[in-house]
């Protein structure tokens, strides 16, 4: 929280040309300078149009490439802090699959879900690009990220739920590098866990005018001795985005309701 109060004292006057492309703003565009009418056209020429509501294809609750559907999720190469710290977790997706009890951060408390996760979740999200920044929104829990384009990281980020992202366009993609994210969630549905020096990159390519592919590669030396690239596939949707938010009260009574239900009574003392 430090380092984003400094920033925003230091950037407390903010330049009218952080939105411009906004289409919030689209109306104003008409009294800007040729010059700058110039500049948005040579960088919208440069990017790539990922515009559209996304709705994933196939939900695979794991990021391990190798095993999409979390059936060996003690696969992947974890560390010894990482794989003790697995060993805790109660996912509701995978091979540990359990409804008895579940520890899942998101499920148990609301807690954001996290980047990487995000992806894993059956609903839709949209991308809005402007020159200075790129917004991804989630239907799930409401959430929105914030992708800054072409500037560095600071030296010194504050550890958040979704860290400091950066983008910037490469052959075609939109490629967001992200770190500054705290350890408080999981990787994936199945529970793999990851440190505050988790690092991805995310490379988002239009590869035709329905088909979205994103291209996930995580590195976190703390919790895994190697990196690996997984890859989803999202498809143009015409549904709007609705309302999905994290209740408790009704997390907590379905719980109980229904998911309870479904276990087998304790034995009889």
């Amino acid at each position: 929280m430090r380092n984003r109060l400094v920033d925003t004292i230091r950037n407390f006057a903010i330049p009218a040309t952080l939105f411009l492309g906004s289409p919030l703003l689209l109306a104003q565009t008409s009294e800007l300078p040729k010059a700058a009418h110039s500049s948005t056209a040579q960088t919208a020429a440069k990017t790539s149009d990922l515009s559209g509501i996304w709705a994933i294809t196939t939900g695979q609750p794991s990021w391990d490439p190798s095993d999409p559907p979390g059936k060996k999720p003690d696969q992947l190469p974890m560390t010894p802090w990482a794989r003790e710290k697995f060993r805790t977790v109660r996912p509701a997706f995978g091979a540990n699959q359990t409804f008895d009890n579940p520890n899942d951060p998101t499920e148990k408390y609301c807690d954001p879900p996290g980047l990487t996760r995000l992806y894993n979740f059956p609903w839709q999200f949209t991308i809005v690009q402007t020159p200075a920044s790129v917004f991804i929104l989630y239907e799930y829990v409401h959430v929105w990220r914030v992708v800054t384009m072409n500037r560095p990281h600071p030296k010194d980020p504050d550890a958040t739920w979704l860290g400091d992202s950066v983008g910037k366009y490469e052959n075609g993609a939109l490629v967001i590098d992200t770190i500054g994210l705290n350890d408080k969630t999981w990787l994936d549905l199945v529970g793999h866990p990851h440190s505050d020096a988790l690092h991805t990159v995310e490379r988002l390519r239009r590869i035709d005018h329905d088909t979205l592919q994103l291209e996930l590669t995580i590195e976190d030396p703390k919790a895994y001795t190697k990196s690996w690239t997984s890859k989803r596939i999202f498809k143009l949707s015409s549904v709007p985005l609705g309302e999905t938010m994290c209740s408790l009260s009704e997390i907590q009574a379905f719980q109980k309701n229904i998911m309870d239900r479904t276990l087998p009574s304790a034995p009889a003392k």
